[in-house]
């Protein structure tokens, strides 16, 4: 039901933020996916910056693109392309939202599962980017996806299994090269569990290999094929990963402000809206206010979102305080440092690459964060949990959703 529900939860917001013309937040390159509803995709390649672009960096999104707008062409008498094209968004984040839930599943008790997956699902990055046409779902789904399964293959390893496993990490790195660092989950978990031991160890080794096998696809195939890529924009930032990674790094100052407005939009706003609306502007212009105050106190200008932040504390504390939890097993403990070394790797890298525009790439990270907290919350010995979750995920739909409609 859930996936199903954020299916449509999706789509409608996606006909709403195009209405209020706010399908451009956080830095979103929404007006370049649009084109993607235009037609003649694979013949305009290699000519077209837009498109070469994107799928440069992207390629599965282009083709997930190209093949929904195929199969649902008839539709167009009643439905414009656009409108299709959104939809495709709004289905991975349903599908997302399902991954997301059998990893719940695996974790935490029966009862809670359904709050947990509402409570991805009404999180703030995932709503948004599932709203909106960009690549940002697609990374969230394939995430959401490989730990879903990781979880289940840990408690019983089979061939299949790795198999299915590193087909995921295959997708989610040709979408984005950095889906990489998804095999620190399995790294971290399998050194804590067992430590060094080659028999436990030698399929991850494997299994990692996907990652430069994709990127020499890229740098073989991809690249010689969007080479309008590099021909516009600033100097030669869509040249290369190296040359993107580059042009970015070297604007960033690294300042004490710039990792705190880092933190409070990767690890808070991602997950709740802090206020109404954005309505911070970078520098350079002056008129793009689709960034938040880097303040948490915004939260306190709502008893809305203040209620929400104490019940999370709540959550927080009780999750972390010894007196307030059961004994933790070395599986468990195990789990969570995986997910922590995922989160940390990918957190990292963008605080070193984009940190101005970390909610545009939060969406990646948040299920690792949610289930970090459930992980722990489920350990806790706090009376009433399904009653407290269910008041978080009905304030998070809340907040978000008005964000949402404005």
């Amino acid at each position: 039901v859930l996936p199903a529900a954020a299916f449509g939860l999706y789509w409608l917001s996606a006909l709403i933020l195009a209405a209020r013309n706010e399908t451009f937040l956080f830095g979103a390159d929404t007006i370049l996916y649009m084109e993607l509803a235009k037609g003649n995709v694979i013949a305009r390649l290699g000519s077209f910056y837009a498109l070469d672009r994107i799928t440069r960096f992207h390629p599965l999104t282009t083709a997930l693109a190209v093949a929904w707008m195929k199969a649902l062409g008839p539709l167009t008498p009643w439905l414009t392309p656009q409108q299709l094209l959104k939809g495709l968004f709004a289905a991975l984040g349903g599908l997302g939202v399902g991954a997301a839930t059998a990893a719940f599943a695996a974790v935490v008790p029966r009862r809670q599962v359904a709050l947990w997956g509402t409570i991805y699902a009404a999180s703030l990055s995932v709503w948004y980017f599932s709203s909106i046409e960009e690549s940002k779902v697609v990374t969230a789904t394939l995430a959401a996806a490989y730990i879903a399964v990781y979880l289940r293959l840990r408690e019983r390893w089979t061939a299949r299994g790795t198999a299915l496993l590193t087909g995921i990490l295959l997708l989610a790195c040709l979408n984005e090269i950095i889906a990489a660092f998804l095999v620190a989950i399995p790294v971290v978990d399998t050194l804590v569990r067992r430590g060094w031991s080659l028999r436990h160890g030698r399929w991850i080794a494997w299994h990692g290999l996907a990652a430069p096998a994709v990127f020499a696809f890229l740098e073989a195939v991809v690249k010689p094929a969007t080479a309008s890529a590099a021909s516009s924009g600033p100097a030669t930032e869509g040249a290369s990963h190296l040359s993107m990674l580059l042009f970015y790094v070297s604007q960033n100052d690294f300042s004490l402000a710039t990792f705190y407005s880092f933190i409070v939009n990767w690890l808070f706003f991602s997950v709740a809206a802090p206020t109404l609306e954005t309505s911070l502007a970078p520098a350079a212009w002056p008129e793009y206010t689709a960034y938040f105050e880097a303040a948490v106190g915004g939260y306190l200008s709502s008893p809305i979102t203040a209620a929400l932040v104490a019940l999370f504390a709540v959550m927080a504390v009780a999750s972390v305080l010894p007196r307030c939890r059961a004994e933790s097993d070395r599986s468990r403990i195990a789990l969570v440092l995986g997910l922590l070394a995922y989160a940390l790797l990918r957190g990292a890298f963008w605080f070193v690459v984009n940190p101005s525009e970390c909610l545009l790439f939060s969406s990646g990270t948040v299920l690792a964060h949610i289930l970090i907290l459930a992980i722990l919350f489920a350990g806790s010995k706090l009376p009433g949990k399904r009653a407290l979750l269910a008041a978080c995920a009905l304030l998070l739909v809340v907040t978000n959703g008005t964000f949402i409609i404005g």
